[in-house]
């Protein structure tokens, strides 16, 4: 039996939580998630799961995140969770700190990153995305590799629609990987990032700003129309808001989905 604590949202934590859950070897000892009053722009809730399976353990919002010390674990998991955890906290399991990336690494680190593999894939002539399993270092998303899948880019994908084929490679990673930290083999799989040929980024959280508005005549440059229908792409990503230009004063989204205009 393996002892695990799980600081994760999202969709994909809610996977991730819900064969945690049903593996007879793993115990989850607390989980920490969004508050239950959380505004947040995905649809499922860890918090609102782990209600549903009546789990016998500690659901802590974030701003309580420390006390998951106060808990013996052997696997620290993080699924999307938001804080940037210090050493305290990768110290503290028995086995290893692990956190399931939704990129691939060592080429991607940082966050927005689905829009800026579509913005990067034509230049780079790279047309895959991963998502990585790894070891939590105290430089984010700097730890050794233990395990990735991948999925093409196509000329047609949004971020969005990246994004959720991406999660669904995410639970296939997660489900093949879940053995390994059951039998407490995880530290035999890992691959040290220095060890992988290829490009590395790193983008911050604010990445995108500033990068949303896209002039009347840069979109009539013929000359810059895959990069422009890229871009475009890149920032589309509903529920946020995506590119967009103005005509007559008017903001007009660029988009293949629907928005409504301001």
């Amino acid at each position: 039996m393996i002892r695990v604590a799980f600081l994760g949202s999202h969709d994909l934590g809610v996977a991730c939580l819900d064969r945690l859950v049903d593996h007879d070897e793993v115990s989850v000892e607390v989980v920490v998630t969004y508050a239950a009053d959380a505004d947040t722009w995905w649809d499922a809730s860890v918090r609102e799961r782990a209600r549903e399976l009546d789990l016998d353990c500690p659901v802590l919002p974030l701003d309580r995140e420390r006390e998951v010390l106060d808990h013996e674990v052997d696997y620290l998991l993080s699924v999307y969770h938001t804080n940037v955890l210090g050493p305290e906290f990768l110290e503290h399991p028995e086995e290893l700190p692990l956190n399931l990336h939704q990129a691939e690494l060592p080429r991607y680190r940082g966050s927005n990153v689905f829009s800026h593999a579509i913005v990067n894939a034509r230049e780079d002539d790279y047309w895959w995305y991963g998502t990585t399993l790894h070891v939590m270092a105290e430089d984010v998303d700097a730890g050794d590799v233990v395990d990735r899948n991948f999925v093409p880019i196509t000329e047609e994908d949004t971020s969005r629609s990246l994004y959720e084929r991406t999660t669904e490679a995410s639970i296939e990673l997660f489900e093949e990987a879940l053995p390994l930290l059951v039998n407490r083999e995880v530290d035999a799989h890992r691959t040290p990032q220095s060890e992988f040929d290829g490009p590395r980024y790193f983008y911050s959280k604010d990445s995108l700003d500033g990068e949303k508005e896209i002039p009347p005549e840069r979109l009539a440059d013929e000359r810059v129309e895959d990069e422009v229908y890229d871009k475009i792409r890149a920032l589309d990503f509903p529920p946020h808001e995506p590119a967009y230009t103005r005509v007559g004063g008017r903001k007009v989204h660029l988009t293949s989905g629907r928005y409504d205009d301001e």
